[in-house]
């Protein structure tokens, strides 16, 4: 019986071939780095948002700018009977030199506005590569959290199929009715449709990871489990709301969107301002005897007097989507705060997993160890059961040192920094005291 369940357990076929990329075993820190890659489209695309915001504010940076332009005409005419010219040739041929000289701040708030915009391009390109990192971090721990659960229904199946086939030859002997093997057959069924589902998420899942990672033909094969202290301190709630709300790239950002609308406001307030141009103008013409200038120097003054609605009707605009963004910036706050209390509660609730799961494993690993002693003596053991919910306890344990190091992980997102960088006296007593 023994060389069947350890046949079945060790005959597991390799889900997929070697990574031809990734180093193999694949760690956590090497899975980050693929983060900020430069070819991956979702660095692409914010890259390519960066540079249209570049773009877009030296546009506006050089319609303050010289401008030279050549202009000419070819030109014939009829000349009347009683012209006093004889030539027929009207073409002209000429260089234009203009600079706008001032404008009563409109080009200034455009390119406020613009280099605004820039700033927050740049601002959603980290928090892009933020949010890509905490998602590789959770495809990382799903795949190792997909290969426990594999190894459990793994043996589980072996087990099943033991008692389905001990069933059999019982009935064979008359020790044991149609129903009862019916029974184990549906059971080991079942057993196996769960092996199955596990080892499809087992390949699923390392997809997922190679997508993200940006290595979509080279799926990683074996992941190293990290070392996870769950032991460091964590900080009270209200010191982690009051640095997330400074620090918080989601913060950053909103308040960048208000800076931008109020930017905007002014910005359509001088859409009509008056504007000073200079121009030098460079002439040859062509038709002899006319009264025509070489060159000319001139000075442009506009001032708008009227436009209808136009004007405040954008100015109504502008103010509208700049109330817009401080409502949506103190949604972000609300949100943030909740945010931030969910994952402290959570650090604390998988802190509590983790020491009743520890617990549990222990407790397995006496229950196996004596099950072991038990069938080594020829007794009645339940030797398998107890593989199977040791095997169970262990999963469990990975899953809350998985779940506590991801919601650590976000939670530092959040306050924008480490969060050991702020226990102290604040900070919340170890497991294993009082307050553990």
């Amino acid at each position: 019986m023994m060389r069947l369940l350890l046949s079945c357990l060790l005959l597991t076929p390799s889900l997929l071939p070697a990574a031809q990329t990734l180093p193999e075993p694949l760690t956590l820190e090497v899975a980050l780095q693929q983060a900020a890659r430069a070819d991956h489209f979702e660095i692409l695309l914010a890259e390519a948002e960066r540079e249209q915001r570049q773009a877009e504010a030296d546009a506006v940076a050089a319609e303050r700018g010289l401008t030279l332009d050549l202009e000419g005409r070819w030109r014939k005419v009829g000349l009347s009977d009683n012209s006093p010219l004889t030539d027929d040739d009207d073409s002209l041929a000429g260089l234009y030199l203009r600079k706008p000289l001032y404008d009563f701040g409109r080009s200034a708030a455009a390119e406020a506005t613009a280099a605004q915009k820039l700033e927050l391009s740049e601002l959603q390109r980290r928090w892009r590569i933020q949010q890509r990192q905490l998602k590789i971090v959770e495809l990382y721990y799903q795949v190792l959290d997909a290969d426990n659960e594999y190894l459990r229904h793994n043996e589980e199946l072996a087990i099943g199929f033991i008692r389905y086939d001990r069933m059999r030859e019982n009935r064979e002997l008359g020790l044991a009715s149609d129903i009862e093997v019916e029974e184990k057959l549906a059971a080991y069924e079942l057993i196996r449709q769960n092996r199955y589902r596990s080892e499809n998420r087992q390949r699923l899942t390392r997809q997922l990871l190679a997508e993200a990672l940006g290595y979509p033909d080279s799926p990683p094969d074996e992941l190293a489990v990290p070392d996870i202290d769950v032991d460091r301190p964590l900080p009270e709630p209200d010191v982690l709301t009051l640095k997330a709300l400074e620090n918080s790239l989601r913060m950053r950002i909103g308040q960048k969107r208000v800076d931008i609308s109020r930017h905007a406001i002014r910005q359509a307030e001088k859409a009509d301002s008056p504007s000073l141009d200079a121009e030098l103008e460079v002439a040859r013409h062509f038709r002899e005897n006319s009264p025509r200038d070489d060159w000319r120097a001139s000075v442009y003054f506009e001032l708008p007097l009227y436009a209808g609605s136009a004007a405040d009707a954008r100015v109504r605009v502008a103010r509208a989507q700049h109330r817009r963004a401080l409502a949506e910036l103190q949604r972000e706050r609300s949100r943030l705060r909740i945010e931030v209390l969910e994952l402290w509660q959570a650090l604390r609730q998988s802190r509590l997993r983790l020491q009743g799961a520890l617990a549990a494993q222990e407790y397995r690993d006496l229950y196996l160890d004596r099950s072991r002693a038990d069938y080594e003596l020829e007794f009645k053991s339940d030797l398998g059961d107890a593989m199977v919910q040791f095997s169970d306890a262990r999963w469990k344990v990975w899953r809350a040192r998985f779940d506590f190091d991801l919601a650590w992980r976000k939670l530092e997102a959040l306050v924008g920094q480490p969060l050991q960088s702020l226990t102290g006296e604040t900070g919340e007593p170890r497991p294993g005291g009082d307050n553990g």
